[in-house]
């Protein structure tokens, strides 16, 4: 609750709408310092947001049916058995994207008038070439009775 007062403070500083019956009168390093804090607020805010509605997410399948996920999600990546006699689904996602240039170096070379090869301009190769991989998986843990007891998920990237 004392992180809501604070950031309607802040906002309506920002904003320069009166607060405590008073309007402030605010500087432009102060304007720039607030607007700052408050990106960096945000940011924090849309993560933990974030986490927030994946864990709702994940609840939300439990004590589905294992059909009903099928039909919602499709065929699963790999199935195994485990020991009690439930299934283990898992749905995994791989996106691979590049993008950069290579450009080859060269060397300019001439002849003399002594019939001699001489350097006359030269260029390094430039290469900004890059991948990267952005792996998703999502485990389904279900039941000898084909009941959804557990979701989990995980994401892995990577850049090269």
């Amino acid at each position: 609750m004392k992180l809501i007062y604070s950031l309607c403070f802040v906002l309506c500083l920002f904003a320069g709408i009166p607060v405590f019956g008073q309007e402030a009168k605010l500087d432009k390093k102060t304007k720039e310092a607030l607007a700052e804090r408050y990106a960096a607020d945000k940011l924090y805010a849309d993560y933990k947001r974030g986490i927030y509605k994946r864990e709702a997410w994940k609840a939300s399948w439990v004590g589905a049916k294992l059909s009903e996920l099928y039909k919602s999600w499709g065929a699963p990546t790999r199935t195994a058995t485990d020991e009690t006699g439930g299934q283990v689904v898992v749905y995994e996602n791989v996106t691979n994207t590049s993008g950069g240039t290579y450009t080859p170096g060269y060397i300019e070379t001439a002849t003399n008038g002594f019939g001699q090869t001489v350097i006359t301009g030269q260029r390094a190769a430039e290469d900004t070439r890059w991948t990267s991989q952005y792996v998703t998986i999502t485990t389904v843990y279900v039941d000898n009775k084909g009941v959804i007891t557990k979701v989990d998920f995980n994401s892995r990237y990577s850049r090269n």
